[in-house]
């Protein structure tokens, strides 16, 4: 099953997109990034990835996916130029009032498709007030960490890399020019300093990707495939549902 364009809210009429909300009571959201991946890919790589995912997502849901734009937080890339950045509270007020006008549609249930780690403290306080002011239940499938945890020696999980790659490959191939590719970081490094910033426990908040790679990347984008990116997609679009419906069918609302 490939990208499904025919899913994203803006290309429906109103009378069809209201049917489908109505029938599924469920809705998709993803999230939007607009920062530098070297000169391989693009800057929207974590929209197109997030589009990609969601769009799966909303197929095998039967419902449709909406957008909360390009843009996420992104203020650790903006020494590159061409990066934006929205402040936290910006973006969580966008998913809050995109929550309540699904909610007035008939979705009782919203799947939010994001594919940064950057926007994830954001979004979680944002469901948050999205369930309280709207009566909606809010799952947020964190679709790069899924991509990894499913295929951890393909998918590495470092920026620009080859798991990023993949992303936007599933999305548009003519997207991704590895000849253009600029100087990569030091592998090692960037992953020993990037898993400070992603400990668990105790951990430092990035302020400058330059903590991370002095070039604004490091991986091994050429290990990713058209063919294979497909493949990967379909899974992690696989995982996000039978987990969201796990949810649902664990919590008061009952499953879809």
């Amino acid at each position: 099953m490939p990208r499904h364009p025919d899913r994203q809210l803006e290309r429906l009429s109103q009378p069809a997109a209201a049917a489908l909300i109505a029938a599924s009571g469920t809705a998709v959201v993803a999230t939007g990034r607009v920062e530098q991946h070297g000169g391989h890919l693009p800057l929207g790589t974590d929209t197109f990835a997030a589009a990609s995912i969601a769009e799966r997502v909303a197929a095998r849901l039967d419902t449709v996916v909406a957008s909360l734009g390009p843009v996420g937080v992104a203020h650790y890339h903006l020494p590159w130029p061409g990066t934006l950045s929205l402040r936290p509270a910006t973006l969580g007020a966008v998913l809050v009032d995109v929550c309540g006008g699904l909610g007035m549609a008939g979705a009782q249930r919203i799947v939010v498709v994001n594919w940064h780690e950057g926007n994830s403290p954001a979004l979680r306080v944002a469901a948050d007030e999205a369930q309280r002011s709207h009566r909606v239940q809010v799952v947020i499938a964190e679709s790069h960490v899924i991509t990894h945890t499913l295929f951890p020696d393909e998918m590495e999980f470092t920026h620009a890399g080859s798991m990023e790659t993949a992303a936007v490959l599933a999305y548009d191939a003519a997207l991704v020019k590895l000849e253009q590719a600029t100087e990569p970081s030091e592998r090692a490094a960037g992953e020993a300093a990037h898993g400070l910033f992603r400990r668990p426990d105790v951990y430092p908040v990035l302020r400058d990707f330059h903590q991370i790679a002095v070039t604004g990347w490091y991986g091994q984008p050429d290990r990713a495939t058209a063919g294979r990116a497909e493949q990967i997609a379909e899974a992690v679009a696989d995982h996000v549902v039978a987990r969201a419906r796990e949810i649902w069918a664990a919590l008061p609302g009952g499953a879809a």
